[in-house]
Parts: C-alpha cells; sequence; structure tokens
C-alpha cells in the first residue's frame, strides 16, 4: 500500500513538474518592435499631474522621422500656455525586452508599443515636474 502511495504521489509531482516547466518555457508571442516601427507622426493624450495640479493632455505631437536598429529620434512639438508652440528634440531607443524610453530636454517616455499604440508614463523634474499616463497614437 505504501508503494503505491508512494508511486502515485511521484507520478502526480512529476506531472506538476511537467505542467510548471512548460508554462516557465513558452514564449510572448508579441514580437520585440524596432526603430523604424517608431518612425512616424504620433499624437498623445495623457492625464496626470503638473506642478501639483491635476492635468489632461492632449496637444503635443511627437515626429519620428529617423531610426537605425533599435534606436530612432526626431522631434516634439507642443503648444504651451500663452499659445507659444516650442520644438524639442527627443531621442529613443528599444531595449532587447521591448520597453521604449524616449527622452526629450527635459523628461522622458516609458512604454511598450503594441497593436501600433505606445502606452506608458512621461515624467519631468524641474521647473515643472509632471508625472502622467500617456498614450501616443500614430496618426
Amino acid at each position: 500500500m505504501n508503494r503505491h502511495l508512494t508511486t502515485a504521489l511521484a507520478v502526480t509531482c512529476a506531472a506538476a513538474l511537467i505542467t510548471v516547466a512548460a508554462g516557465c518555457g513558452s514564449s510572448s508571442s508579441a514580437e520585440v518592435p524596432t526603430g523604424a516601427d517608431m518612425k512616424g507622426t504620433w499624437t498623445s493624450t495623457g492625464s496626470g499631474y503638473e506642478n501639483g495640479k491635476a492635468v489632461t493632455w492632449q496637444s503635443s505631437t511627437i515626429i519620428i522621422d529617423k531610426a537605425v536598429g533599435q534606436a530612432f529620434s526626431g522631434n516634439e512639438k507642443y503648444t504651451a500656455s500663452g499659445g507659444v508652440v516650442f520644438r524639442e528634440p527627443i531621442q529613443g531607443v528599444i531595449e532587447p525586452d521591448g520597453d521604449i524610453l524616449i527622452v526629450e530636454e527635459d523628461g522622458f517616455y516609458e512604454g511598450n508599443l503594441e497593436n501600433g499604440v505606445f502606452t506608458g508614463e512621461y515624467a519631468e523634474i524641474g521647473d515643472e515636474p509632471t508625472a502622467m499616463n500617456v498614450t501616443l497614437t500614430k496618426k
């Protein structure tokens, strides 16, 4: 009886280990984007806090016109309060796991590209500290 119980327990444990190993060995079907996937004109929307006040952001356009491998660059155009239009250079890189980092003069975006939409966060320090959830959509 003990031998049958031990055998049954061993088979159950082996089956559990195989199930766990199979799950750990699977890979994501999502492919890592390249810099070329980021090329184009993007509009951004977001919400969060800037200077301690809740804000909703809908006025930024990011134009990515250069890409080599996992890197890309372009500029960000936005209208500040008072109607002044600014243009800042941006640089970006895609990590081996697909995470995307975009930096500008005073802040940065971090996120992922899925189904052609970038979702992530924007952070800025300095005179206008900002933390926002953002979405970039290609036009």
